[in-house]
């Protein structure tokens, strides 16, 4: 399908408030585009498209999509939805979020960021660099970041830095010049029936322009090496054996440091402000990348050390008991995330970890209770609550409370189920000591706990 849209074109989407469709339509807005959509509820992000001429309605309806030439819409948006309903009746071009994004990039060289885990980092770090070398690039970030007051940037560079999200497939409608690969394991099941299905849909993008584009990928990840290893036009980063290495890696409680290696050469010291070894591997993807496209070693380095980030990736949100007692919330919500979570958290000087975790959409869950059940075993306390839908009907039979005693007997851990956040912000104030971390985690609206907690200090 082709957009083509002219200087009066109207666009409403579906679904705006969301970290990429809110991106889309402020950049849609920047260009002097007439902007309208909708969503179910308020948020930062639609905070954000206030300040543009955009029309925002809360809750979906057919009277919204009045004057609309074409229709953005996200894969949560139903058929049934009124505003896709009424769209079809009017003969209205109705678009996917990531085919919009990229009728939007086509003008630039597009460096993607693809793979299960670690997207939004990866693509706010190279946003960071790029940023730092006055490259003034466009950025889409799946994520709240502060050097860009939002989630995107509509720069004048010549380079369009996005997040590639496999969650439908729908990144096959890029065409980027370098892409890079950060790690490859099963997610979104509702959309994928297995996992050679989602390693095909990873090919098939890395196959679109693999004549011209760069191909980057992590060499440790077995499933990236056994897919990618025989390509001839590509590169790879590693903490062993990749063309581009991190070496003598030293932690620091929230900071680290290692040593950038190129072909065994030495390249200089990394230092960051971010951590964990999951963040040694998003650097190293990050400064890999930046280094394939000729960018100063000394701009890599300096926009790294700064790089404080993103929203809900590791973030502190306060203290409580006289500041003796840190509270950080997390995106986490793979149970490989929240494993690596646990163990950057482990190797830190906390007293005691306490994790209150909402899984993200029954399908996932169900998918997936073994390994969740195995997740936790760096935790000394979990509370479990209710699963955080994200639209998807309740196809699934899924007891929380067995969830919670799987999660006790597996991960050797102490594990209760509560619904109400009230009541888990309570039992946290009570039993929380001087030492111990709270972490919020899962994809949800789990990030509204912090401030439950906090305001009843």
């Amino acid at each position: 399908m082709i957009i083509l849209l002219n200087k009066n074109s109207h666009i409403h989407l579906i679904g705006i408030g969301g970290v990429s469709m809110s991106g889309i339509a402020e950049i849609l807005a920047e260009r002097g585009y007439k902007v309208s959509g909708s969503d179910l509820k308020e948020s930062k992000y639609l905070d954000l498209l206030r300040k543009y001429e955009i029309k925002i309605f809360i809750g979906h309806t057919a009277s919204n999509i009045e004057g609309a030439d074409i229709i953005v819409k996200t894969s949560a948006i139903p058929d049934n939805n009124p505003e896709i309903q009424a769209a079809r009746k009017k003969g209205l071009k109705i678009v996917k979020r990531a085919e919009m994004l990229s009728y939007l990039m086509r003008n630039k060289k597009t460096i993607a960021v693809a793979g299960t885990h670690g997207k939004t980092t990866v693509t706010a770090m190279l946003a960071a660099i790029f940023k730092q070398a006055k490259k003034d690039p466009a950025v889409m970030v799946g994520g709240f970041l502060e050097e860009l007051n939002g989630n995107m940037a509509d720069g004048q560079g010549e380079y369009f830095i996005t997040e590639a999200d496999e969650s439908d497939g729908s990144f096959l409608y890029f065409d980027p010049d370098l892409l890079l690969v950060n790690n490859l394991e099963l997610d979104h099941p509702d959309f994928y029936h297995d996992f050679k299905e989602f390693e095909d849909i990873f090919k098939r993008f890395a196959d679109k322009n693999d004549k011209r584009a760069i191909l980057l990928y992590n060499k440790d990840d077995k499933n990236l090496d056994t897919l990618f290893k025989k390509r001839k036009k590509s590169s790879s980063f590693s903490l062993k054996k990749g063309k581009f290495t991190a070496r003598n890696i030293k932690y620091n409680n929230f900071n680290s440091i290692f040593d950038l290696y190129h072909l065994e050469e030495f390249i200089a010291k990394i230092e960051l402000s971010v951590p964990g070894e999951y963040n040694i591997y998003n650097a190293l993807a990050a400064a890999a990348a930046a280094s394939c496209l000729k960018i100063d070693i000394e701009v890599i380095q300096a926009a790294l050390k700064e790089f404080n980030g993103v929203d809900r990736r590791f973030d502190f949100r306060g203290k409580i008991l006289n500041s003796t007692v840190d509270i950080v919330d997390d995106y986490a919500h793979h149970p490989t995330e929240i494993r690596e979570l646990l163990k950057t958290v482990k190797n830190m000087d906390y007293n005691k970890i306490r994790v209150v975790f909402q899984p993200h959409r029954y399908s996932r869950t169900h998918k997936f209770l073994e390994e969740f059940s195995q997740s936790f075993a760096d935790a000394d306390q979990v509370y479990l609550t209710d699963i955080f839908s994200a639209s998807e009907k309740k196809d699934y039979i899924i007891s929380l409370i067995d969830l919670a005693a799987k999660i006790s007997k597996n991960s050797a851990v102490e594990c209760s189920y509560i619904a109400d956040f009230n009541k888990i912000a309570a039992k946290l104030l009570a039993e929380a000591e001087a030492g111990d971390i709270i972490l919020t985690v899962g994809a949800g609206d789990i990030t509204e706990l912090p401030d439950l907690i906090l305001n009843n200090n």
